[in-house]
């Protein structure tokens, strides 16, 4: 069923194209062959003895021991989907997002918005295919809309030394277009942003740099590196140089998350999990905490319900 877009997204801009249908759900918690290839093998042999116990926290481990937990099937999802592109000058190519209207929102009732990061080689599609915030949110009854802008790839959520900048592409240009063509969010108190991953650290950058935009941040299984070295180790395309670490790694300035209302979750066998406990450690005012799971979609959509009821009740003060 094709949705009507409201009036005002005809004045979202002379190089945006928009077009509305039905919330979808999908499955995004499949185990991509590429990583039972890299990791079987090892964690196939470490599953015995010694090794295991070191090697417990390792995700395609604990996937393949069916431990990582089920991926839940979505409730009906009853907010519509809008789906557009945003030629962005920061990004210097065009870019797609996705939008997710509550059931019933008409433009200007208030209506508190979330900014959804996607995790590396992600994009937007992966609101409602793989968490499916919104369907988690109206089955639940929460007044929420949700915007997620695509920048596939693993560009990660800070400006570049190539000159490109997701995270004011994300911030700057697609968050305020989407506002003001449907009506939503518009005050510091009627904003949230959420990631997954890569796009959990992304969250939590948005957060720490714009204070002032952002009065609730949700952090799953966030890539965060408590160093440049520990970055390099883990995903050498994180950051292009110590000083970028330094200025956008979050770990320098996580005091700043002070202002913000913050959640983090993690699963247990994430490789991130070690980082996750220091930051609640280090957040004592953060909520969430690490639970059973991997670094997987399926971990994502159990948490989604509880992340979905943390914004809400943070945005509706």
């Amino acid at each position: 069923m094709v949705a009507r877009t409201p009036q005002a997204a005809g004045q979202l801009g002379e190089h945006m194209h928009v077009r509305g249908q039905r919330g979808s759900e999908g499955d995004g918690g499949k185990v991509s062959r590429r990583a039972l290839l890299l990791g079987g093998a090892g964690a196939l042999a470490a599953a015995g003895g010694i090794g295991y116990a070191v090697e417990r926290d390792n995700p395609t481990l604990r996937r393949l021991l069916g431990g990582c937990g089920s991926m839940p099937a979505l409730p009906p999802d009853t907010s519509t989907t809008h789906r557009g592109t945003l030629q962005s000058a920061t990004m210097r190519r065009t870019i797609s997002w996705t939008a997710a209207l509550p059931p019933g929102h008409q433009p200007g009732d208030g209506t508190p918005v979330v900014l959804c990061l996607h995790g590396r080689n992600g994009s937007a599609d992966d609101l409602t295919r793989a968490s499916g915030l919104p369907a988690w949110a109206s089955h639940a009854g929460l007044r929420l809309a949700f915007v997620a802008p695509s920048i596939g790839g693993a560009d990660y959520w800070h400006p570049r030394a190539s000159g490109l900048d997701p995270l004011t592409m994300a911030v700057g240009e697609v968050l305020p277009m989407v506002e003001h063509g449907f009506g939503i969010g518009g005050t510091r108190a009627r904003r949230g942003v959420l990631g997954w991953s890569m796009g959990g650290f992304g969250a939590l950058l948005a957060a720490q740099q714009h204070p002032d935009v952002f009065a609730a941040a949700v952090g799953a299984s966030p890539a965060v590196f408590p160093s440049y070295a520990d970055a390099k180790r883990g995903h050498p395309d994180t950051f292009d140089s110590e000083q970028q670490w330094e200025n956008y790694g979050l770990w320098r300035r996580l005091d700043d998350l002070r202002a913000v209302a913050v959640r983090l979750d993690c699963g247990d066998a994430d490789p991130f999990a070690p980082t996750v406990r220091a930051m609640l450690q280090r957040l004592p005012h953060a909520a969430g905490g690490i639970g059973a799971g991997c670094h997987d979609d399926a971990f994502w959509r159990r948490v989604a319900p509880a992340e979905v009821r943390f914004l809400a009740a943070q945005l509706s003060h």
